[in-house]
């Protein structure tokens, strides 16, 4: 009597344990290529952050400006955003480089989006920027920043 309740209780334990390995390697294979997918998905948008950041440093303004979504571009005129980075240039010098700092991607029914934190490193000071991308076909966008 007492060893059929042993082996009931091996029996037991061998289905659970067969169980737990099934669910736990179901949840890396559904699990593993998503997070290698958003892994890429944050690498671009941080390649078009930086790319946005360098061609303020280059004063291309009409290429930042032209890496901005329809939304952005249709918030602010290219003469508003052309004028915005020329005051700060005036007011705080030549914009020397742009650091980026961490990053938060998001996905939800308006699409994919990014923030990145940056500083931004001027002849005469540092100010903290929050760059946000959207995702737009297969590029990410600028779609707003603003200080922090």
């Amino acid at each position: 009597m007492e060893m059929d309740r042993v082996q009931d209780r091996q029996k037991f334990w061998l289905v659970r344990k067969k169980t737990v390995y099934i669910v736990l390697g179901l949840i890396l294979l559904i699990n593993v290529p998503i997070f290698i997918w958003l892994f890429g998905e944050m690498h671009e948008a941080g390649k078009a952050a930086y790319a946005f950041g360098q061609r303020l440093v280059v004063e291309d303004y009409d290429g930042a400006y032209n890496a901005a979504s329809d939304e952005f571009q249709r918030a602010v005129s290219k003469q508003d955003f052309i004028l915005q980075q020329t005051t700060l240039a005036a007011k705080l010098g030549p914009l020397k480089t742009v650091k980026r700092g961490g990053s938060e991607t998001n996905f939800d029914s308006k699409g994919g989006f990014t923030t990145c934190d940056t500083t931004f490193i001027f002849e005469n000071a540092e100010r903290q920027f929050s760059i946000k991308l959207k995702k737009v076909g297969n590029s990410w966008r600028l779609y707003g920043y603003r200080e922090e």
